[in-house]
């Protein structure tokens, strides 16, 4: 698929600039219009997981909350203006004559989870950053609004690209639905990729089958000659993040949570280990 809208949520994390100068990469390749969006939560004080409203705060509170999430948006739409005028890329809320690359900013106020979906399932990718090391995949709702609850695919991004970043892909393939979306989501990668390793976890036969048959279908959708490598491990996650390091990859593409999301974050699973631990960015949809 082409990405014409791109979505990215700029919400106060440091690897948001990544997000942004890769999204300007993939422009490059495809003529884009980026929307960049900050949602401000209501005010409301986190107690104990749950939500105390702006009645149950003294003036000085809610006055200084308002003020916090005031300068919050108005420092994340001067980091995307900032970005847009380094890149040169013209602003514009109607599609252009020429064809040009565009950018568009706009601002929300509600549950950012929800805000985030609702805009997502109007673009064809949205490009989120993710924090270090300790990031808490259950706690990122904008991730969660995004992969979860947009139904289109998502780019995560966990710091600087390296070049040639779509030169060697990795594909993570478990035929299910989920896998079979993420492909489809990233077509437009995919076959400017110069090298394509199609990765399947653990030893079953079946499954070894089903990834020659992608293999095959990569071939008749002339894309770059793909390789099937293997992991009989049970840890599929640890194994594909291996994988992808000693192929050189610069991106993966993987279905999300094909298991389910509850048993995933209870018990861990391929996709939490990746979303934790990927140094390159990962292409999923759920």
């Amino acid at each position: 698929m082409a990405y014409r809208v791109i979505l990215v949520p700029i919400m106060g994390d440091p690897a948001e600039q990544h997000a942004l100068d890769l999204t300007r990469n993939l422009t490059d390749m495809i003529r884009s219009h980026i929307v960049g969006i900050h949602v401000r939560h209501p005010v409301g004080l986190a107690v104990a997981g749950g939500i105390v409203g702006p009645g149950y705060m003294t003036r000085g509170v809610v006055d200084a909350l308002e003020a916090s999430g005031r300068a919050s948006a108005a420092a994340a739409r001067d980091k995307f203006r900032a970005w847009q005028e380094a890149a040169d890329i013209q602003s514009a809320s109607t599609p252009p004559s020429s064809g040009s690359v565009t950018a568009e900013w706009c601002e929300a106020q509600g549950p950012v989870a929800q805000e985030i979906a609702r805009r997502a399932r109007t673009a064809d990718l949205t490009v989120v950053a993710r924090t270090g090391r300790q990031y808490a995949v259950d706690s990122d709702q904008t991730l969660q609004g995004a992969l979860w609850e947009s139904g289109r695919p998502v780019l995560l991004v966990p710091g600087e690209s390296k070049a040639g970043l779509f030169d060697t892909v990795v594909i993570a393939w478990n035929d299910t639905r989920e896998a079979a979306h993420a492909v489809s989501a990233a077509w437009s990668l995919i076959a400017r990729a110069r090298r394509i390793v199609v990765f399947v976890g653990g030893g079953d036969r079946q499954l070894r089958e089903s990834a020659d048959d992608l293999v095959r279908h990569l071939a008749w959708r002339a894309c770059a000659p793909a390789t099937v490598v293997s992991d009989p491990a049970d840890n599929a996650g640890a194994g594909l993040l291996a994988v992808a390091a000693q192929e050189n990859a610069g991106l993966i593409v993987m279905g999300a949570y094909s298991h389910g999301r509850l048993r995933n974050l209870v018990f861990g699973g391929a996709t939490n280990i990746v979303l934790r631990h990927t140094t390159i960015p990962v292409l999923m949809t759920h």
